[in-house]
């Protein structure tokens, strides 16, 4: 077992949009510089919004030398869609590393079910999931697996 003091976790962030860009990849960009987290990977519907990501002149400032890995890659045409690519992306994790879900809500289930059946810790962007049922299955299956499963609340009072 990882000593937890020295411990990594590499992170798949589904979703490239702008709470990724305003919240979530600067903050994991932190936690990475402090040693804390290994690999960063990216996943979006297509190129554009991870091109907007890897270009920001404000990542390129505040967090020099840190970049991301971008699925699908930025060379991709934007207007090829890509509606699976996370599935692959989270397989690609050793498990018990981590799944970022910043995607639109009612995307949320599938993403976290995808995480969760490869063995990732979850963290998604509040709300977890539209309905009541379908968070009673994601805690039944994260316990079940000894994974840990968080919502990230960015906004407090909406």
């Amino acid at each position: 077992m990882n000593d937890p003091q020295t411990a990594t976790l590499d992170v798949v962030v589904v979703g490239g949009g702008m709470i990724t860009h305003d919240q979530i990849l600067p903050s994991l960009y932190h936690v990475q510089r402090t040693g804390r987290l290994g690999s960063i990977k990216v996943c979006a519907l297509n190129s554009a919004p991870l091109r907007a990501l890897a270009e920001s002149p404000r990542f390129a400032e505040a967090f020099p030398g840190h970049a991301f890995e971008p699925f699908p890659p930025l060379a991709e045409p934007p207007e090829k869609m890509h509606p699976d690519l996370f599935r692959e992306v989270i397989a690609s994790l050793a498990p018990h590393n981590l799944g970022v879900v910043a995607v639109p809500d009612h995307f949320h289930d599938p993403v976290i079910r995808a995480a969760l059946d490869c063995d990732q810790h979850v963290l998604a962007v509040k709300p977890l999931v539209p309905t009541y049922a379908q968070s009673v299955e994601i805690e039944r299956v994260a316990r079940d697996r000894g994974l840990m499963v968080g919502v990230e609340y960015h906004k407090r009072f909406d």
